[in-house]
């Protein structure tokens, strides 16, 4: 399954995996601490954390950002139930350096009773993560091979985190045949309320090659699912909102270099009820026109 990072004990996490007997489904209650907000999470995308806290790229220290944008949801947004984050957690060839900087950093994270999961992106290795987050990861076998796919609960979604990562520094993504059938199946088996996709890549025509290669049969499980309502990802590091049939798709912001112009470093506070959610976008730089924007998405009926 997708990594999650608990806000809790070691034991009390062996116990609650334990008792999932597929591995995969993730009541949020077993993870986010007693007073926390169940509607209320933190979104983030492409972090590309490197191994040195103080690395400098294209005038950028990812570290550094990731701190800055740390200290102020842990004040703004500190009873939040959970932080997402839709890949690209590596700076680039996720090496174990990368990652073990980034369990540094997410540790203030996890003291304050936040629980992580991420989702890999193009720049993530699945091997070198799992080595250093090895007292993180379950035991159970996730349930689509060589993927890392989960469901996690809460009141008013249930979240279905993606696996969309080929093969390290391969920049376009692709779901699969075997992820599209256990998604569909799940989606089928959890029909009761609103399902909220995550995954990393942006759905595109086949021909952008950098973008998801199965956009179409990824639409094709999601779009006659009337009970599916949204689509996360991020890899494009710009901020944006659209529909399709009147599925939203939702473009996540990045925490570092942005590539068209307009956009900012920025993460989001995501307040989710039963009739939609609504994101406020929080920029680096609190003078940024796009600082405070509220984007208030409906659900489809």
């Amino acid at each position: 399954m997708p990594v999650h990072l608990p806000a809790v004990s070691r034991r009390q996490f062996l116990k609650a995996t334990a008792a999932m007997s597929a591995g995969l489904v993730l009541p949020q209650s077993l993870w986010a601490r007693g007073d926390a907000d169940q509607d209320r999470w933190i979104l983030l995308s492409d972090l590309h954390i490197p191994s040195d806290r103080d690395q400098e790229l294209q005038g950028i220290k990812p570290a550094k950002n990731f701190e800055k944008a740390r200290e102020d949801y842990l004040k703004t947004a500190k009873n939040a139930c959970g932080l997402i984050v839709s890949g690209d957690l590596s700076v680039s060839a996720g090496k174990a350096e990368d990652y073990a900087l980034l369990r540094e950093l997410l540790g203030p994270i996890r003291e304050a009773g936040i629980p992580a999961h991420m989702a890999f992106g193009n720049h993530d290795d699945r091997e070198n993560f799992f080595n250093v987050f090895a007292d993180e990861k379950s035991s159970v076998p996730p349930p689509v091979a060589s993927k890392h796919v989960s469901i996690i609960e809460s009141r008013n979604a249930n979240w279905f985190l993606l696996d969309s990562l080929v093969k390290t520094l391969y920049t376009g993504g692709r779901i699969g045949d075997e992820q599209l059938k256990w998604l569909a199946d799940s989606l089928d088996a959890r029909a009761d309320r609103p399902a909220l996709i995550v995954a990393h890549h942006n759905p595109a025509g086949p021909d952008e090659k950098t973008a998801l290669e199965d956009a179409k049969q990824l639409f094709d499980v999601l779009l006659p699912r009337k009970h599916v309502k949204a689509f996360f990802f991020g890899h494009t590091h710009r901020w944006e909102t659209r529909q399709v049939e009147g599925l939203h798709l939702v473009n996540l912001p990045t925490l570092v270099w942005v590539f068209a112009n307009g956009n900012t470093q920025a993460w989001c506070d995501a307040l989710l009820s039963d009739k939609g959610v609504r994101l406020e976008l929080h920029a680096l730089d609190a003078k940024h026109p796009l600082n405070g924007e509220v984007r208030e998405l409906g659900w489809r009926s």
